[in-house]
């Protein structure tokens, strides 16, 4: 599939279909506009590099890793059964006691957040939104304490955690740390509290003192605390270092990484473009406006995740490795929003690989054709005889006939979203053109994997 662009909109009678699709197109150049400003190039290799991606895809998944998420993730060995759920957000939040932080890593997006000022500097009440927020969706099965530095404050972070425990005892419960305030008696008392999960941050920024003293801390806590992971940020340019990284976690018995597609929070440009890093030239498959405070992502980040990863299995490495994109961390967001896929909307799709609503859409005299072509095979449809226009959910591009006719089939994506005026309102927030070699893709069944993901 493809944007729509401004030749799919003129091709179209004159009114307001034509001026439909222009929308789409107007919103994905305002989408660049808004980019540009921020001060980075975009890239200017995408074709080459979507073409080196695709190729990786194929070769990590020859090499015995698993798509996951509608290839917005991909996984060899091992992966966090909190990684695995992170794709809908049901029953999982993460909290943090404070945004303080000792440290000022350049790629932070945490300035980003809604609350950022109010808890840079204070503590907030965790363990009673948690509280709320279980009650809310019926219980918790995944809870994270991040930060800013949650270590920074010891005794908070441990309450919290102690109150999770009890609270909801057979939740899952990780804890996210670049390691400062820990210590020997901290670690006794997060196993204590009965810690499934603790993921560190290794900066390559830091030297090589620092990061050894984030190493031997990992490798205290292997056998202690179950699942000790690292979590970090692809910059291009450091496959060497990244890779000793892994290399180092296998040894001591850690149970995996994420590689993380490193994004650009919006400000720090400086930072970003000293370091030669540019934005990908198309950040989303579906431009929206998605909550999650990494935002853009930089271009060759994830080429470079799935080139470590390839080498990993390649090497024999046993530690699992994660790549997690942008997206990835988006779709929770959507599934919310979409109310899981709970509503009947007559000729949408509920999609389980985007957690949009999805319908197809066909304009001009071809839709008459489609129409009658959907009505002899008995799938339902509605039609706007008067200015050419057919929908209908989009198993029916497998209908035999309709791509008979050359028109185009535009899939457009919709959400639901709070109406600061009212009730919540559904829109259509993406449009793409389908083609024959998309079907496939697009009405075929979901592989759906076991959430445990395998254990370390």
């Amino acid at each position: 599939m493809r944007f729509v662009n401004s030749k799919d909109a003129s091709e179209l009678p004159a009114g307001e279909y034509r001026d439909y699709v222009m929308h789409f197109v107007k919103e994905t150049r305002r989408l660049k506009d808004v980019m540009a400003s921020y001060g980075l190039e975009i890239d200017s290799d995408a074709p080459d590099e979507r073409a080196e991606r695709v190729r990786l895809e194929a070769r990590v998944v020859e090499l015995g890793a698993r798509r996951r998420n509608n290839a917005k993730s991909f996984v060899y060995g091992a992966l966090s059964p909190a990684c695995a759920r992170c794709r809908t957000g049901v029953r999982s939040v993460s909290e943090f006691v404070s945004l303080a932080c000792n440290r000022n890593c350049w790629f932070c997006f945490n300035p980003n957040q809604f609350d950022y000022e109010e808890y840079r500097d204070s503590l907030k009440d965790a363990t009673g939104e948690l509280a709320r927020l279980g009650e809310q969706m019926g219980g918790m099965d995944y809870v994270a304490l991040t930060g800013g530095e949650p270590l920074l404050f010891p005794d908070e972070s441990l309450a919290f955690l102690s109150a999770a425990r009890s609270r909801f005892p057979k939740a899952h419960l990780r804890l996210y740390t670049s390691g400062s305030g820990f210590d020997e008696g901290l670690l006794h008392r997060l196993a204590d509290v009965g810690l499934n999960e603790i993921r560190f941050s290794v900066k390559l920024d830091d030297c090589p003192t620092d990061r050894e003293a984030v190493f031997g801390m990992m490798r205290r806590c292997v056998g202690i605390i179950p699942s000790v992971m690292v979590e970090m940020p692809v910059v291009p340019g450091t496959r060497e270092e990244t890779m000793q990284v892994i290399r180092r976690l296998d040894e001591m018995g850690a149970c995996g990484i994420n590689l993380l597609e490193l994004c650009f929070p919006l400000h720090n440009a400086s930072a970003f473009a000293q370091r030669g890093l540019r934005l990908s030239a198309q950040p989303y498959r579906i431009p929206y406006d998605y909550g999650y405070a990494g935002t853009l992502p930089i271009a060759g980040s994830g080429t470079l995740a799935l080139e470590l990863m390839e080498a990993s299995i390649e090497e024999g490495l046993r530690l699992g490795v994660h790549y997690c994109s942008l997206e990835n961390r988006n779709t929770a967001q959507i599934y919310a929003q979409n109310l899981g896929g709970s509503l009947d909307l007559p000729h949408y799709r509920f999609s389980n690989r985007t957690f949009f609503y999805e319908t197809v859409r066909i304009f001009g005299r071809g839709a008459r054709r489609v129409a009658r072509v959907l009505g002899a095979a008995g799938f339902p449809h509605a039609v706007d005889d008067g200015r050419g226009m057919v929908m209908f959910e989009p198993r029916g591009i497998a209908v035999p006939g309709v791509f008979d006719g050359g028109e185009t089939v535009f899939l457009a994506s919709g959400v639901v979203e709070d109406d600061s005026c009212g009730p919540r309102v559904f829109r259509e927030v993406g449009l793409q053109v389908v083609g024959r070699e998309d079907v496939a893709a697009i009405v075929g069944p979901v592989d759906f994997e076991a959430e445990d993901g395998g254990s370390c």
